[in-house]
């Protein structure tokens, strides 16, 4: 007599649940359960803002707004392998829409492109985050197909699962330690800049430019990767508007003061 207690898990062909990405994968991806499981394995609260969204001639699959950040994610769906075509897509769905986050979503990764994602994340002069995951679809025996994520590439200080860890979602616990970082840096909902930047409505790029710094230098001394110098602390007060010296009061470094006559006389 066959034994029926425990069923055998078959892989599902992607291409038989969905004939296009446009007009099957995308929305099947904007469901909320199916979005809320994406953030889940990210480490992201995943709210749809808009889908087709116009940058310049083109148009990105899917933005999103994290709930926890309130930062940009654009999110590039393709069913298939994935090609240079839609790496370039997403590089300039990122800078067009401001992104903070992007995300790479395939069925299948060849190892150049991950190797790619992997380079963005490590360069100290991009204040953007790359994920790369892989949906495989499985069913048991004649069951409906359940779809999992995989993340295969992410940021290394990433308060989400570890790449290519499937199914794994951190505790509350281990999540916050996660964000505070190995190198100390505080949550980014402690960053003072990162408050009032977002209460004032400004992106980091309108930043950026009313302080006359680069993207990625507000965007390091926001989360903590750079403690920023006094004069690009006073820029970036002056850009949000807030009283001189605030930042240093959080713990950023302090303008030296010029050091009296009799002072220097003491320390000769």
């Amino acid at each position: 007599m066959e034994d029926r207690t425990v069923g055998l898990l078959d892989p599902v062909d992607p291409a038989t649940a969905w004939n296009s990405e446009p007009g099957d994968f995308v929305p099947w991806l904007l469901q909320p359960h199916n979005l809320r499981r994406l953030g889940d394995a990210l480490g992201l609260d995943l709210e749809p803002v808009a889908r087709e969204a116009p940058v310049g001639r083109f148009r990105a699959d899917i933005v999103c707004r994290d709930r926890h950040t309130a930062g940009a994610v654009v999110i590039e769906a393709q069913l298939g392998t994935s090609d240079h075509s839609h790496l370039g897509q997403l590089l300039t769905y990122a800078d067009g829409l401001d992104a903070d986050v992007v995300v790479w979503l395939g069925t299948r990764f060849h190892d150049e492109h991950r190797s790619v994602v992997g380079r963005l994340n490590r360069s100290g002069d991009l204040a953007l985050r790359c994920f790369v995951v892989a949906i495989d679809l499985w069913k048991i025996d004649a069951s409906r197909s359940a779809a999992q994520f995989t993340v295969l590439a992410a940021p290394r200080e990433w308060p989400g699962p570890a790449a290519g860890t499937p199914g794994h979602r951190p505790a509350p616990a281990e999540a916050d330690a996660a964000r505070a970082g190995s190198a100390g840096r505080p949550p980014l909902g402690d960053s003072p800049i990162r408050s009032r930047r977002l209460s004032r409505g400004l992106s980091l790029k309108q930043v950026a430019k009313a302080a006359g710094l680069s993207r990625a230098c507000v965007a390091h001394i926001e989360t903590g990767r750079n403690k920023g110098t006094p004069k690009t602390l006073a820029a970036i007060e002056y850009a949000l508007n807030m009283p001189p010296g605030e930042l240093a009061r959080d713990g950023q470094p302090r303008a030296e003061k010029p050091e009296t006559g009799k002072r220097r006389q003491a320390a000769k």
